[in-house]
């Protein structure tokens, strides 16, 4: 074999480094835990927080997440902080799953409407991403009409998966919301009871 190792790797350290994988993904979910808890409002500003920032990760609007869930969790009167944080749930392991989950979605909503031939790939969402942020700087920058035409009539997917993302929207905003607002509250009299 000539791109194999010299030295045949030994179970020993396979299994050390699975170990140090897995006190790091333990070590990032007790900081995340740690600074929810750490953060100041009542648990329904927090509960509105969180759920703000999960729901909008099943949005397409990839590199905008953050900036949409603080301006509608300021707009709702939740935790600007949580929405931040809540926004943690779209991230390179959940993206693919959500991404093609909103567009099957989305497909049997516009079944009849819209029809995409084409096959879902990756490589045509990352042509869309990019044409998205194009169209945001776009808006923002240069308000050139003409491109921005343009730039839209090149979306293929993303309006599949901006409907298919609607009602996944809705159910996780509600289904976190609440969950949150439980564990929140027990939090806040678990405390309140130790500190009597």
């Amino acid at each position: 074999m000539p791109f194999g190792r010299k030295k045949k790797k030994k179970i020993i350290s396979s299994i050390y480094n699975f170990i140090k994988i897995f006190y790091a993904f333990s070590r990032t979910k007790k900081y995340i835990s740690l600074s929810i808890k750490r953060i100041k409002g009542t648990p329904q500003a927090l509960s509105l927080g969180l759920a703000t920032g999960i729901a909008i990760s099943f949005t397409p609007f990839i590199g905008l997440h953050a900036l949409l869930a603080i301006f509608i969790s300021w707009v709702i009167g939740g935790s600007m902080a949580a929405a931040l944080i809540g926004t943690l749930f779209g991230n390179p392991w959940t993206f693919p799953f959500i991404w093609y989950f909103t567009f099957e979605i989305g497909q049997f909503i516009n079944y009849g409407f819209l029809s995409y031939e084409e096959e879902f790939s990756f490589k045509v969402i990352k042509k869309e991403v990019s044409t998205l942020l194009a169209i945001v700087k776009n808006i923002i920058i240069f308000a050139n009409m003409f491109e921005l035409e343009e730039n839209v009539a090149k979306l293929k997917l993303i309006p599949f998966m901006l409907v298919g993302s609607i009602p996944l929207v809705f159910i996780s905003w509600i289904f976190s919301y609440f969950l949150f607002l439980i564990i929140f509250k027990s939090y806040r009299k678990k405390v309140k009871k130790n500190n009597i």
